[in-house]
């Protein structure tokens, strides 16, 4: 998409007012010869190089919303719920009896990632493997090291807060403390890490 010069910006600007009713005060341009001032037209009205000037604008502005618009209605398309999930092209998201997630090659019925806390972390594979990508894919692989990071986490928070919860049955300030250190900590990494596959996620689906 080629992109409007200041002169068409410039000239838009000048047609607008027009359209509005406003007076334009037009301004000499410098010609390619030095010291050669270019003749200025000064016929009231709008002038052709204005009109054609909006048209290239407008038309840039049509490209770039057509682009997007195709990017949207790509990843409706291919997404298609089901019973157990969300169906994207040839690979299938489901939910498991552990309440995560897995990915099925629908082609083979055969499960390629499981037990996936995150929706975000699914989605992403399942869409770069609907492009093509393989399993072990530079994208994907560093999906998966984010998730594993976020997990790893994830289940830290979640065994510190099981042990603030015992140390505070036996009333055991000490150990409250250091659980409660390590849980809000393991809290703040894991919530980093899912940050980014949300980054991620909307990177590649919206």
């Amino acid at each position: 998409m080629s992109v409007p010069s200041q002169k068409d910006v410039n000239m838009m600007a000048n047609l607008m007012k027009v359209m509005n009713g406003e007076t334009v005060k037009l301004q000499e341009e410098t010609s390619s010869q030095p010291n050669s001032p270019a003749p200025i037209d000064l016929t009231p009205g709008v002038k052709r190089a204005d009109v054609d000037a909006m048209a290239k604008i407008m038309k840039g502005f049509s490209e770039a919303t057509t682009s997007v618009a195709h990017k949207v209605k790509k990843t409706i398309t291919e997404s298609t719920k089901t019973e157990k999930g969300v169906k994207v092209g040839a690979f299938s998201v489901e939910k498991n009896a552990e309440d995560r997630y897995d990915i099925l090659d629908t082609r083979s019925d055969s499960i390629l990632f499981e037990g996936i806390k995150l929706y975000e972390t699914v989605c992403c594979i399942a869409n770069h493997l609907n492009e093509g990508k393989t399993i072990n894919s530079p994208e994907i692989m560093e999906i998966i090291r984010i998730n594993e990071l976020f997990e790893r986490h994830y289940n830290s928070a979640v065994q510190h807060k099981h042990s603030y919860q015992v140390a505070k049955k036996a009333i055991n300030e000490g150990r409250m403390d250091i659980a409660q250190a390590r849980f809000s900590q393991a809290k703040h990494e894991a919530g980093r890490y899912k940050r980014k596959i949300s980054d991620l996620y909307e990177s590649i689906i919206l």
